[in-house]
């Protein structure tokens, strides 16, 4: 150290560290928000994250010796935490570091310390890492199908060790790089991926067959949802946003089926008609759904079941359900006050036009959901854009905000 060079508070630098790791587990969580957007979750919590972030990379040649503590632990924040630190910070033998760490990883702990590399702003330094993945086995290869997915990079030979090393989980890797790719190439493995005998395999087909506009992809979903086949569940949005009006009424069918109805109801904040949100209104009474009802109602109002007032009181419960999904965590909504926002409401929506939080969609109303919506819908909706922009609006809904600016400006 140079005379006169003062070292940091360690205590304070790992205060930091605790303080970003919880910050990260909450920043991910937020990004599937019903309620917050980007701005807010920014705000909220994404500008703590990255001044605690700061405030870890003050340690300046300890930062190594700290990143390399968090990567060695087991708890996957942490790993990812660690990751991150080592991806993007100095000394540049940060990056000899991680590679050792990606070369000896699998399974979970790979893919914990993928998700920290790739939110990181990666540069030259970062070859010793690429090298590693580019040389590994089909596993290290999907990670890096994944890097280049994420920041839209063309992927190469990776693609096809992949695919063809028959593991369903990493050829969904390999079909999620294809989707942002234009070459006849594709189709090859859109089409192989539609017969697999995976449900995860195919769901990726059909993902990046329709953002490619193939047919068989498109006619694969139809099929799924005619049937009620539960595996159309995460599938029925594409439907109701993109379809045919026919489509549409494959999707208000599907309601009828139990297992589909919570993937219904999500689709039919895409139908976006006032006759959906009467849909929703009957949805309500049923408790199972009454809060997937209203967040598909405030997908096509606008309304905001807590600022609007029309949150009914949660119901008192005894011990906490460590089970409960997303949906489960929604704002109930109270029935009698939603009847009374939409009769309010309703006069001025026409009949069969598609709404999105309470404005007749079009390109610049979704562009606008995007860039200023809540975050729960926003991965579909940059889907939807990207479909029919033919790939030239896409966005990253699990970077940076940073990041995600800039790629919404270039979209624009």
């Amino acid at each position: 150290m140079l005379p006169g060079t003062a070292e940091p508070f360690w205590d304070l630098v790992e205060e930091s560290l605790e303080e970003a790791a919880f910050l990260w587990k909450r920043w991910e969580t937020e990004l599937s928000s019903p309620v917050r957007g980007l701005g807010e979750i920014w705000s909220w919590t994404e500008d703590r994250l990255q001044g605690a972030l700061d405030g870890v990379r003050v340690a300046g040649e300890g930062l190594l010796r700290l990143a390399q503590a968090a990567a060695a632990q087991e708890d996957a924040v942490r790993l990812t935490l660690g990751a991150h630190l080592l991806a993007a910070g100095s000394p540049a033998e940060a990056r000899s570091c991680l590679a050792t760490l990606v070369r000896d990883a699998r399974g979970p702990r790979l893919w914990s310390l993928i998700r920290g590399i790739e939110v990181a702003e990666l540069d030259a330094s970062f070859a010793p890492v690429a090298s590693v993945l580019s040389s590994g086995g089909p596993e290290h290869l999907a990670a890096l199908c994944r890097l280049k997915a994420f920041r839209r990079s063309i992927p190469g030979r990776e693609v096809a060790v992949v695919f063809d090393s028959g593991e369903p989980s990493l050829q969904v890797e390999a079909l999620r790089a294809l989707r942002h790719v234009k070459d006849d190439s594709v189709i090859r493995y859109v089409e192989a991926g539609l017969k697999s005998d995976s449900p995860e395999v195919r769901r990726a087909a059909i993902e990046c067959g329709v953002r490619q506009r193939l047919a068989s992809a498109w006619d694969g979903v139809r099929k799924l949802v005619y049937e009620r086949n539960p595996e159309s569940a995460p599938h029925l949005w594409l439907l109701a946003a993109a379809g045919s009006p026919d489509d549409t009424q494959l999707v208000v069918t599907a309601l009828r089926e139990p297992t589909l109805q919570r993937a219904g109801l999500f689709a039919l904040g895409f139908i976006g008609t006032p006759e959906a949100a009467e849909m929703c209104l009957t949805a309500m009474r049923d408790p199972k759904l009454a809060r997937s009802a209203g967040e598909a109602y405030s997908a096509i109002t606008g309304a905001n079941l807590q600022r609007d007032r029309l949150m009914a009181p949660e119901p008192e419960v005894g011990d906490a359900d460590l089970t409960a999904g997303a949906p489960d965590l929604w704002p109930l909504p109270d029935q009698d006050a939603v009847r009374a926002h939409w009769e309010a409401a309703k006069s001025r929506y026409e009949s069969g036009t598609r709404h999105l939080y309470g404005k007749p969609i079009d390109g610049n109303v979704l562009t606008e959901a995007i860039e200023r919506g809540p975050m729960l819908r926003r991965p579909e909706l940059i889907n939807e854009l990207a479909i029919r922009s033919g790939g030239r609006y896409d966005v990253e809904p699990r970077a940076f905000a940073r990041v995600q600016r800039r790629m919404m400006a270039g979209g624009r």
